[in-house]
């Protein structure tokens, strides 16, 4: 089961929290059956997804993630909110350097009327190496992130996770080295990481908590249904909509998150209204 460790260590001066999201990643892979490179970058922005959306301190709170690749070489959009529902998908390829496009974050947190929008530009095609500048540049708090997502020859996802360390106000220097020793040894520790996520606690950060460890369940889930489509086709208008299926038969609306079909004919729409 995916999850996320979230605690405090070294006298509470850092968060940090160890993911693993191995099952939402291979849902993905199998709902929009990507293509490797997009798989990767798609696995890693789901895993921030599912961070993000961990600290939102409102059950009304939604982040959304965009990565647009240079050149216009496709995007990977992720969602999530605050009951840990992550959904996202891959548009194009996204088959070359990523450097030189960029990151958006759109954040709600459920009590002013206005989101928080953040943007970078990427730097590096290492998704982690993305999100230290992000959070660096766009939220100003220092982070450290190591995650990684690994497939094997059939494409099947065996592991999708990694580690993000925040600094709390006032951190002192002393704390700030001894997270990041266990940081960088969980790092270096290439054929151990590919675990789950109490395995990477008990072994790197354990010894440095003092503080519970909360656990919390992020799954694969798309918001849609048909009464939100409805919903929206009712919006359109019945006139606009029996144009519609006056000229192509039917009026057909795709989810992109979970590549699902809504098809309603010319009787379907006269049941909306």
């Amino acid at each position: 089961m995916d999850k996320i460790l979230r605690t405090l260590i070294c006298d509470g001066q850092i968060s940090l929290s160890v993911l693993e999201a191995t099952s939402l990643v291979q849902r993905a892979v199998e709902i929009h059956k990507t293509t490797p490179e997009a798989s990767a970058i798609l696995g890693g922005l789901l895993t921030c997804g599912a961070y993000i959306a961990s600290s939102l301190k409102s059950e009304r709170g939604s982040v959304s993630l965009t990565v647009k690749a240079k050149d216009g070489d496709g995007a990977v959009s992720v969602s999530a909110d605050a009951d840990l529902h992550v959904r996202g998908y891959a548009d194009g390829t996204c088959s070359h350097t990523l450097k030189g496009g960029a990151l958006t974050v759109v954040r709600e947190d459920g009590f002013s009327t206005r989101p928080f929008v953040g943007t970078c530009e990427i730097l590096s095609d290492d998704i982690s190496d993305i999100l230290e500048t992000y959070f660096g540049q766009s939220e100003q708090i220092p982070t450290a992130v190591a995650l990684s997502t690994e497939f094997d020859k059939n494409g099947k996802c065996v592991w999708a996770g990694g580690v993000v360390m925040q600094l709390l106000p006032d951190a002192q220097q002393e704390q700030i080295e001894l997270a990041g020793d266990a940081f960088n040894t969980y790092k270096a520790g290439a054929a151990e990481k590919f675990s789950n996520a109490e395995n990477i606690y008990n072994e790197y950060f354990k010894q440095l908590a003092n503080d519970e460890v909360t656990a919390l369940f992020p799954e694969y889930r798309c918001n849609c249904s048909e009464e939100k489509i409805r919903g929206v086709l009712a919006s359109v208008g019945k006139a606009e909509l029996l144009k519609i299926c006056e000229e192509l038969g039917e009026v057909k609306v795709h989810c992109h998150y979970c590549n699902k079909d809504y098809i309603y004919d010319k009787k379907r729409v006269e049941e909306i209204f």
